[in-house]
Protein backbone atom coordinates (compact mmCIF):
# COMPACT_ATOMS: atom_id res chain seq x y z
CA UNK A 1 0.00 0.00 0.00
CA UNK A 2 0.98 3.74 -0.89
CA UNK A 3 1.29 5.85 1.93
CA UNK A 4 0.34 9.34 1.30
CA UNK A 5 1.58 12.39 2.62
CA UNK A 6 0.10 15.20 3.35
CA UNK A 7 1.41 18.82 4.24
CA UNK A 8 -1.15 21.48 5.75
CA UNK A 9 -0.75 24.68 4.70
CA UNK A 10 0.38 25.86 7.90
CA UNK A 11 3.32 23.31 7.88
CA UNK A 12 3.82 24.67 4.26
CA UNK A 13 4.41 28.11 4.95
CA UNK A 14 6.29 26.87 7.81
CA UNK A 15 9.04 25.37 6.49
CA UNK A 16 8.73 27.99 2.91
CA UNK A 17 9.88 30.93 5.76
CA UNK A 18 12.54 28.62 7.15
CA UNK A 19 14.21 28.21 3.54
CA UNK A 20 13.66 31.96 2.76
CA UNK A 21 15.41 32.79 5.69
CA UNK A 22 18.26 30.50 5.28
CA UNK A 23 18.97 31.20 1.54
CA UNK A 24 18.11 35.12 2.92
CA UNK A 25 20.70 34.64 5.85
CA UNK A 26 23.29 32.56 3.63
CA UNK A 27 23.35 35.18 1.00
CA UNK A 28 24.13 38.57 3.12
CA UNK A 29 26.85 36.91 5.04
CA UNK A 30 28.75 35.45 2.25
CA UNK A 31 28.66 38.07 -0.35
CA UNK A 32 30.84 41.20 0.42
CA UNK A 33 28.45 44.43 1.67
CA UNK A 34 30.44 47.03 -0.49
CA UNK A 35 29.76 45.15 -3.42
CA UNK A 36 26.42 44.21 -2.79
CA UNK A 37 25.07 47.55 -2.64
CA UNK A 38 25.38 50.32 -5.65
CA UNK A 39 28.24 53.19 -5.28
CA UNK A 40 26.74 56.03 -3.39
CA UNK A 41 26.64 59.13 -5.50
CA UNK A 42 27.65 62.01 -3.35
CA UNK A 43 27.01 65.43 -5.10
CA UNK A 44 28.50 68.73 -3.44
CA UNK A 45 26.81 72.41 -3.76
CA UNK A 46 29.48 74.62 -5.25
CA UNK A 47 30.63 77.33 -2.92
CA UNK A 48 28.98 80.42 -2.76
CA UNK A 49 29.61 82.88 -5.46
CA UNK A 50 30.33 86.54 -3.57
CA UNK A 51 31.69 88.57 -6.32
CA UNK A 52 29.22 91.27 -7.58
CA UNK A 53 27.93 92.05 -11.00
CA UNK A 54 30.19 94.52 -12.42
CA UNK A 55 27.62 95.79 -15.43
CA UNK A 56 24.38 95.29 -16.95
CA UNK A 57 23.55 95.81 -20.44
CA UNK A 58 27.11 98.12 -20.93
CA UNK A 59 26.47 100.33 -17.94
CA UNK A 60 29.16 100.02 -14.57
CA UNK A 61 27.00 99.14 -11.37
CA UNK A 62 27.18 101.16 -8.60
CA UNK A 63 27.47 99.35 -5.41
CA UNK A 64 27.37 101.81 -2.55
CA UNK A 65 28.05 100.68 1.13
CA UNK A 66 27.48 103.47 3.12
CA UNK A 67 24.75 105.86 0.57
CA UNK A 68 23.39 109.32 1.83
CA UNK A 69 19.87 110.37 2.22
CA UNK A 70 20.08 111.23 -1.62
CA UNK A 71 21.45 107.99 -2.67
CA UNK A 72 19.18 105.63 -0.30
CA UNK A 73 16.40 107.03 -2.77
CA UNK A 74 17.85 105.60 -5.87
CA UNK A 75 19.32 102.10 -4.13
CA UNK A 76 16.58 99.28 -4.07
CA UNK A 77 15.39 98.00 -1.10
CA UNK A 78 14.78 93.83 -0.76
CA UNK A 79 12.55 91.85 1.17
CA UNK A 80 13.46 88.29 1.51
CA UNK A 81 13.34 86.13 4.35
CA UNK A 82 16.65 84.96 6.46
CA UNK A 83 15.67 81.50 5.60
CA UNK A 84 13.39 79.85 2.69
CA UNK A 85 12.19 76.47 3.36
CA UNK A 86 11.27 75.49 -0.53
CA UNK A 87 13.76 77.09 -2.91
CA UNK A 88 11.45 76.69 -5.44
CA UNK A 89 9.36 79.50 -3.98
CA UNK A 90 11.04 82.07 -2.38
CA UNK A 91 8.93 85.55 -1.74
CA UNK A 92 10.86 88.96 -2.64
CA UNK A 93 9.43 92.23 -2.38
CA UNK A 94 11.54 95.38 -3.77
CA UNK A 95 11.21 98.74 -4.17
CA UNK A 96 12.61 102.37 -4.88
CA UNK A 97 11.52 105.22 -2.85
CA UNK A 98 12.71 107.72 -5.48
CA UNK A 99 9.25 109.44 -7.04
CA UNK A 100 8.73 108.20 -10.45
CA UNK A 101 8.76 111.51 -12.68
CA UNK A 102 8.81 111.84 -17.09
CA UNK A 103 12.52 113.30 -16.18
CA UNK A 104 14.18 110.51 -13.94
CA UNK A 105 12.26 107.29 -13.54
CA UNK A 106 13.22 103.63 -12.59
CA UNK A 107 13.59 101.97 -15.90
CA UNK A 108 14.12 98.19 -14.92
CA UNK A 109 14.43 96.06 -12.09
CA UNK A 110 16.83 92.73 -12.18
CA UNK A 111 17.28 90.15 -10.36
CA UNK A 112 20.60 87.91 -10.00
CA UNK A 113 21.55 84.78 -8.03
CA UNK A 114 25.03 83.64 -9.30
CA UNK A 115 24.80 80.43 -8.30
CA UNK A 116 21.62 79.45 -9.82
CA UNK A 117 22.14 77.62 -13.47
CA UNK A 118 20.77 80.77 -15.01
CA UNK A 119 22.19 83.66 -12.75
CA UNK A 120 18.93 86.25 -14.20
CA UNK A 121 16.32 84.93 -11.89
CA UNK A 122 13.96 87.84 -12.97
CA UNK A 123 13.74 91.59 -14.75
CA UNK A 124 10.80 94.22 -14.85
CA UNK A 125 10.53 96.84 -17.49
CA UNK A 126 8.88 99.95 -15.44
CA UNK A 127 7.75 103.33 -16.80
CA UNK A 128 6.84 106.77 -15.55
CA UNK A 129 3.29 105.50 -15.53
CA UNK A 130 3.47 103.24 -12.82
CA UNK A 131 3.74 105.71 -10.13
CA UNK A 132 5.60 103.73 -8.06
CA UNK A 133 9.00 101.38 -8.30
CA UNK A 134 7.29 98.48 -6.24
CA UNK A 135 7.61 94.71 -7.53
CA UNK A 136 6.59 91.49 -5.51
CA UNK A 137 7.06 88.09 -6.73
CA UNK A 138 8.44 84.46 -6.47
CA UNK A 139 12.01 83.37 -7.31
CA UNK A 140 13.61 79.93 -7.84
CA UNK A 141 16.98 79.68 -5.99
CA UNK A 142 19.34 76.68 -5.84
CA UNK A 143 21.26 77.13 -2.69
CA UNK A 144 22.38 79.50 0.12
CA UNK A 145 23.75 82.74 -2.01
CA UNK A 146 23.45 86.24 -2.41
CA UNK A 147 20.65 87.49 -4.27
CA UNK A 148 21.69 90.61 -6.37
CA UNK A 149 18.84 93.06 -7.46
CA UNK A 150 19.65 96.25 -9.65
CA UNK A 151 17.85 99.22 -10.14
CA UNK A 152 18.77 100.88 -13.53
CA UNK A 153 16.71 104.43 -14.54
CA UNK A 154 16.05 106.66 -17.35
CA UNK A 155 19.44 108.46 -17.01
CA UNK A 156 21.96 105.51 -17.39
CA UNK A 157 22.50 105.09 -13.69
CA UNK A 158 22.34 101.09 -12.30
CA UNK A 159 22.15 100.55 -8.54
CA UNK A 160 22.71 97.72 -6.64
CA UNK A 161 22.33 95.64 -3.35
CA UNK A 162 22.61 92.65 -2.36
CA UNK A 163 21.10 90.10 0.73
CA UNK A 164 21.86 86.62 1.86
CA UNK A 165 19.49 84.21 2.04
CA UNK A 166 19.70 80.40 3.34
CA UNK A 167 17.57 77.67 1.54
CA UNK A 168 16.79 74.62 3.05
CA UNK A 169 15.51 72.84 -0.07
CA UNK A 170 16.85 73.73 -3.29
CA UNK A 171 14.13 74.62 -5.98
CA UNK A 172 16.35 73.87 -9.27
Amino acid sequence: MSKQLRVTRRDFIKKTAIVTAITVGAGSIMSIPKDSFAKKITSKLPPIILSNIETVNGKKVKWIDHPTKEEKLFIPRVRLPLIAQNGAFVPITIEVKNPQTDKLYLKTFYIYDLNNPFPRAASFDLSPGNGTAFIKTRIKLQQESYVQVLAEYSNGDVYGYKRKIKVTLGGC
